[in-house]
């Protein structure tokens, strides 16, 4: 799965104040990314409490394309430290536990669901996931798929990554194919089914780029909002 990484050139920085007032934590952490770090599109969303009276935890969200990632900066209690994306431990545990998770924004258009793979046909609700056969992500949430029985309806989307996974592209189609002799009796030849198979994965694949999606497995949620993760 892509995850931004926010590259900043220091770790760590010790900050000199001689003011005895409450810091301002979005500033201290704003002043920081524009002095040490070449991220320009980036938004300070909330100061948070940790498990640590020592340590504030600043939210930011950077932008990614049409994505916005999550990054944590943690500021001592007396403004004076700022250690960014990474975690920071006190006798051991994290002080911070919440899940930070990217918004990717929405699409704009309604993807194609006819001949698709259906995983829970019975399900009340339907969600479109973008995968690819190699991810290993894409994998572990096919596997639990397996044996879903919620409240989703899961149409599976193509959305092969040749440059890291190359041959990807024809095991789409090979899966694509062996869905359609289950499904399309009405197609008696072989090249048939397979034209049709290509046909899918090169619209699945399309779509994933109209929708600017980067990673697998992405999901459109039914009010066209774009999720990544495990199902």
């Amino acid at each position: 799965m892509k995850r931004t990484i926010l590259v900043l050139l220091l770790f760590a920085v010790s900050l000199m104040t001689g003011s005895c007032t409450k810091p301002d934590y979005k500033k201290l952490v704003n002043d920081f990314i524009i002095a040490t770090s070449p991220i320009k599109d980036f938004e300070i969303r909330e100061v948070a409490d940790t498990k640590s009276a020592q340590w504030k935890v600043v939210i930011v969200y950077t932008k990614e394309g049409a994505s916005m990632m999550p990054v944590a900066f943690f500021v001592s209690a007396d403004g004076k430290a700022i250690v960014p994306n990474a975690m920071v431990f006190s006798d051991n545990k994290p002080v911070f536990e919440r899940q930070l998770l990217p918004e990717m924004g929405k699409i704009d258009f309604k993807p194609s669901d006819k001949d698709r793979i259906i995983v829970n046909p019975s399900g009340k609700t339907v969600v479109y996931m973008f995968t690819d056969p190699d991810c290993p992500y894409c994998q572990k949430a096919r596997e639990t798929l397996k044996t879903y029985a919620g409240d989703y309806r899961v149409v599976l989307k193509h959305f092969p990554l040749e440059d890291i996974h190359p041959g990807a592209t024809k095991k789409a189609i090979a899966e694509q194919t062996e869905w359609l002799k289950k499904t399309r009796k009405d197609l008696a030849r072989d090249a048939d089914i397979m034209a049709l198979a290509q046909q899918i994965v090169e619209e699945d694949t399309n779509e994933a780029r109209k929708a600017r999606i980067e990673g697998v497995p992405t999901y459109v949620m039914g009010d066209g909002s774009l999720k990544q993760g495990l199902f």
